[in-house]
C-alpha cells in the first residue's frame, strides 16, 4: 500500500495541474538506485543514515522531474511522451550504474550490495511490517492536502488544472508553477521508493521498471486527485491484490483477475470524463438552438 500511495500522491499533484505525466515510474527506479548508493555507504548512525537514505533520493527525484517540467513550460512539449521516454532513459542509466559501479560481489544476480543495517527502517509494531514509512506517508498526504486546499500555490494548481488559459490570463506564472509542481512530485516519488526499499528489501534487485509509478497514476484517478481519496484507493487496491493471492491459493480463480478489475476501473473512470465532455457539448448545442429560435 505505502509505495503506491506515495506514487499516487505524486501523480495527483501533476494531474491536478492538468498534466498527464507518468514520469514517476522512472523516478521510482532511478530513486531506488540512489537509495542503494546511500544505503550501502558506511555511515555509523542509526538516525542520520536512514534520513540521508530517504532525503537524498527524494531530492534527486525532484531535480530529475524538473526536466519534463522545463520542457513543458518552456517549449510546450507533450508531457506524456517526454515522461515515457525519460522512463526508458532512467531505466538504462540505473542498470548501467548497478552493473558497473554498484554491483554486489556477494551475489551473481544484477543487484546492489546488501544495505547497511544502520540504513534499514525498523518495524515499530511487533509482528507487523509497519515501519516509520507509514507515518511518513500520512504526513505527506497531510502536506499535499494543505498545499492543494489551504495555500495560494494550491489554488494556482487547481485553477491551472481547470482552465490553463484562464489561469495564465489571470496573471499566474505558468513556468514557475510547472517547475514547482514537478519538483514536489518528484520529491514525493523519490521518497516513496526509498522507504519501500529500506522497509522490505535488503538490497536493490530491480532490473525492470517496478510498475509502482503506473499504479500510482491509477490511485490518483481512483481518488480523484484528492490526497485522502488516494490513500483510500491505495488501501482498496492493496487489499484487492492480497485478497486475489489468498483466493488463488484456495480456488481455481487466477490471481490475474485483479489486473482485469483494475483495467475495468480505469475504463469506467475514463468514461466519466468523456461522457461529461459529451454532455457539455450537448447542452451547448441545445442552448444555441434555443437562442436561434
Amino acid at each position: 500500500m505505502i509505495p503506491i500511495a506515495f506514487s499516487g500522491l505524486a501523480c495527483s499533484l501533476l494531474f491536478r495541474t492538468g498534466l498527464f505525466n507518468l514520469g514517476i515510474e522512472g523516478i521510482y527506479f532511478i530513486g531506488g538506485v540512489v537509495t542503494a548508493a546511500v544505503a550501502c555507504t558506511a555511515i555509523n548512525s542509526y538516525v542520520f543514515h536512514p534520513i540521508l537514505s530517504i532525503l537524498i533520493p527524494a531530492i534527486v527525484g525532484g531535480l530529475l522531474m524538473l526536466i519534463p517540467g522545463f520542457l513543458k513550460a518552456k517549449f510546450n512539449a507533450n508531457e506524456l511522451v517526454v515522461s515515457l521516454m525519460l522512463n526508458s532513459i532512467y531505466l538504462g542509466l540505473g542498470l548501467f550504474i548497478i552493473k558497473n559501479y554498484l554491483r554486489g560481489i556477494d551475489t551473481s544476480a544484477i543487484a546492489s550490495p546488501a544495505f547497511k543495517e544502520t540504513a534499514m527502517l525498523d518495524y515499530i509494531i511487533p509482528n507487523t511490517r509497519i515501519t516509520i514509512s507509514f507515518f511518513l506517508l500520512l504526513a505527506t498526504a497531510l502536506f499535499v492536502y494543505i498545499l492543494l486546499y489551504k495555500t495560494k500555490l494550491g489554488y494556482s494548481i487547481r485553477m491551472t488544472g481547470l482552465n490553463m488559459k484562464f489561469a495564465v490570463y489571470s496573471g499566474m506564472n505558468a513556468f514557475t508553477l510547472f517547475m514547482l509542481v514537478h519538483f514536489i512530485s518528484g520529491f514525493i516519488g523519490g521518497m516513496g521508493t526509498s522507504v519501500e526499499l529500506l522497509s522490505l528489501y535488503g538490497r536493490f534487485t530491480w532490473i525492470v521498471l517496478p510498475g509502482l509509478g503506473f499504479t500510482g497514476a491509477l490511485m490518483a484517478m481512483l481518488g480523484r486527485n484528492n490526497p485522502l481519496g488516494v490513500l483510500v484507493a491505495a488501501f482498496f487496491i492493496s487489499y484487492l491484490n492480497k485478497g486475489a493471492e489468498v483466493m488463488a491459493l484456495g480456488s481455481d480463480v487466477p490471481v490475474e483477475i485483479t489486473a482485469i478489475i483494475q483495467a475495468v476501473l480505469v475504463l469506467l473512470i475514463s468514461s466519466q470524463y468523456f461522457l461529461r465532455k459529451w454532455r457539455e457539448k450537448q447542452l451547448l448545442k441545445e442552448g444555441t438552438a434555443d437562442e436561434s429560435e
